[in-house]
């Protein structure tokens, strides 16, 4: 079972969750040795850059819409973001060992967003551990990279679906009926979804991607979801899909884009 971290503040600071975020990076570097195998072992979504230096390096960014500042810094203290790097018979494994805790306050469950860019020596081998194994899982790591791929963060995560992590995630076909602005945002905009015959409304980060008129008759990917069932105070009952072209534009993703097997 996994733990629980709780955390009393006073009621002053949990009615400011609602409209707290906040943003952090932390940098963490590993010497290696030459006969090291490299294993990555996170429960986040993370992208694996090769550079020419003979450590490896780690940019881990946190960030919160549902947790005030204080909060966040005082997890960050308790080592909740911390990587590590343990070597073990010439293997170094980077984890983070206390992020798996869920998050509560006067009993509602609060959410944080960590993901990470890890640099690793070109030619060394990488091994990677995937940890999303039920199906809420993989909703959970599928929905936290496309998030994060329309965030103005300094180092966005640009992955792709891979198959792998998503063989249990119920992608559907689908258009886009109407699209709304979403007011005091330029990035989130109010979306109505046809797929399987049925209406969904969901929240999207593609504002700054598409114009309104742009987005209606779009034919996407969507998937259903009930993490986040309101977003700026509006119904979310999915998300649309988006992916890096082969340009390395972020373009809404069409059934043509995702292996036939998924669906």
């Amino acid at each position: 079972m996994k733990k629980v971290f709780l955390i009393l503040f006073t009621l002053c600071l949990f009615n400011e969750i609602s409209s707290a975020q906040f943003l952090k990076e932390y940098v963490r570097s590993f010497s290696l040795r030459n006969s090291d195998t490299i294993l990555i072992d996170l429960q986040i979504p993370y992208e694996i850059i090769d550079w020419d230096r003979k450590i490896v390096r780690t940019f881990t960014q946190i960030e919160s819409f549902s947790m005030p500042e204080e909060l966040l810094r005082k997890l960050a203290q308790n080592g909740r973001y911390s990587v590590k790097g343990k070597r073990k018979n010439q293997i170094l494994r980077i984890h983070m060992p206390e992020i798996d805790h869920a998050i509560s306050v006067q009993g509602v469950a609060l959410t944080d967003q960590v993901i990470a860019q890890i640099y690793v020596p070109s030619g060394f081998p990488v091994r990677v551990i995937c940890n999303s194994r039920t199906p809420e899982e993989q909703l959970k790591d599928l929905w936290l990279q496309q998030e994060i791929l329309t965030r103005k963060l300094n180092y966005p995560i640009k992955r792709a679906i891979n198959a792998d992590f998503y063989a249990e995630v119920n992608f559907k076909a689908g258009k886009i009926i109407d699209a709304k602005e979403i007011s005091g945002t330029k990035r989130f905009v109010q979306l109505t979804v046809l797929a399987d015959g049925k209406e969904y409304k969901t929240v999207s980060r593609v504002g700054k991607l598409y114009k309104l008129d742009e987005l209606v008759n779009q034919e996407i990917v969507f998937v259903a979801h009930n993490l986040a069932q309101e977003l700026r105070k509006r119904p979310n009952e999915g998300m649309v899909l988006i992916h890096e072209n082969e340009i390395g534009k972020l373009v809404l993703m069409r059934k043509v884009d995702v292996p036939d097997f998924l669906f």
